[in-house]
């Protein structure tokens, strides 16, 4: 069993190399490693498509996001979802602790419910934490911001700080729902607004204006 595990854990040391440039934070870093069969040209190629990588048998490993310490130690790492990721190479702004921002591709070759989600992690000590907003029923959820063809989000800033913007179209006792959320970080953490109205919104068209979130 011993010998097992450690040819695995060889296969994944081999078959991962990092993507991109890191994230500073400090003497720290951010990076995000993919499988080495998932190129830069074939990350673009692939985004959003619905297709897999074209790679041999075992399939393509998922990303990880890793934290690396002053010496280049390993201090945390993340498993993401699918093999196809990306890492926003700048952190929030006006946001603490610091946080930086995930995106996993989860497009379905078929349907208008799928596509990339991203996520904001923060770098708590030396840990990967991944953010989580309170509404005002004091219901605590995970941030996970969809790209879909009902879905999307965007980012804005508001005196300084960077905030969410996010719109979705469910159906909803046969009729569509569209609801509009807004992501606020504060110093007791992040808080999500939301509202809703009845009616249909899709992603080809423009995203709604900024009243339109509460």
């Amino acid at each position: 069993m011993k010998c097992l595990t450690l040819v695995v854990a060889l296969f994944a040391a081999h078959s991962l190399v990092h993507a991109g440039e890191p994230v500073a934070v400090g003497c720290k870093t951010v990076t995000l490693v993919l499988d080495k069969r998932v190129t830069p040209g074939e990350l673009d190629r692939l985004w959003a498509s619905g297709e897999s990588p074209e790679t041999d048998v075992p399939a393509a490993l998922p990303a990880v996001l890793q934290l690396h310490g002053c010496n280049g130690e390993l201090l945390d790492s993340r498993t993401l979802d699918a093999p196809l990721a990306r890492l926003d190479p700048a952190p929030l702004r006006g946001v603490r602790p610091v946080t930086v921002l995930v995106a996993v591709d989860l497009t379905a070759p078929m349907g208008s419910y799928s596509g990339p989600l991203t996520r904001p992690f923060q770098i708590d000590g030396n840990r990967l934490i991944p953010a989580q907003a309170r509404a005002a029923d004091g219901r605590v959820e995970p941030i996970v911001l969809a790209q879909t063809g009902k879905a999307a989000w965007k980012k804005v800033t508001v005196r300084g700080a960077d905030q969410f913007l996010a719109v979705r179209s469910e159906p909803q006792d046969d009729q569509f729902t569209t609801r509009f959320r807004r992501y606020v970080p504060g110093p007791q953490g992040w808080r999500v607004q939301e509202r809703s109205q009845p009616g249909l919104w899709e992603s080809d068209g423009e995203f709604p204006a900024r009243r339109s979130f509460p």
